[in-house]
């Protein structure tokens, strides 16, 4: 019976196991390594790059200034019929109280509109449960804005916390194990 219950508890920790993250360079302590940056606009603006404010330590983030969009994408190895989550953390900055103009992800076939990032602490946005397509995933960031920042840091897409089917056969069959042998008891 000790056994057993070991047994379960040390399946449930494994499926609570880190995910790793797809994403390289998801926090910019490496400038735009593994990422595509385009910046619209002609001439294109120079308000947008990597920017470290802790000279002592590593703590970049990506910050685009720029009227015209700027776009910052990278393409993840991702595999068909897969879930994943997506999650990133934006800021928005501005001396004057003006809204970001746009903001946008992508991440395969989804596309999302974040709000409601302004002041000076970044907010964390997460996605779950996005299926992947066929062949690589295309992850990117689009923002523009008048006299403001966008911030970006902290991007990571990792496997679903799905259990698999065998998981629950598994589970199932312990759980009935453990009724048989309580009921067993009872009758002793």
């Amino acid at each position: 019976m000790k056994k057993l219950i070991a047994g379960l508890a040390l399946a449930a920790f494994s499926l609570m196991a880190q995910a790793q993250n797809l994403v390289v360079n998801g926090n910019f302590e490496d400038n735009l390594n593994a990422w595509t940056e385009v910046v619209s606009g002609s001439p294109p603006a120079s308000q947008h790059g990597v920017i470290n404010f802790t000279p002592s330590g590593p703590n970049n983030f990506y910050s685009v200034g720029t009227v015209d969009p700027t776009t910052l994408s990278q393409s993840i190895n991702t595999v068909a019929g897969t879930l994943y989550d997506l999650s990133f953390e934006l800021r928005g900055v501005t001396s004057q109280e003006l809204p970001i103009n746009y903001a946008k992800v992508l991440f395969g076939n989804y596309s999302f509109e974040p709000a409601n990032f302004y002041g000076g602490s970044f907010t964390r946005f997460t996605y779950k449960g996005l299926l992947a397509g066929t062949g690589p995933s295309l992850l990117s960031f689009t923002a523009s804005s008048d006299l403001s920042f966008v911030h970006l840091d902290n991007i990571s897409v990792q496997v679903s916390a799905v259990p698999e089917p065998e998981t629950y056969a598994m589970m199932l069959l312990g759980l009935a194990l453990v009724g048989y042998v309580a009921q067993r008891r009872r009758k002793a």
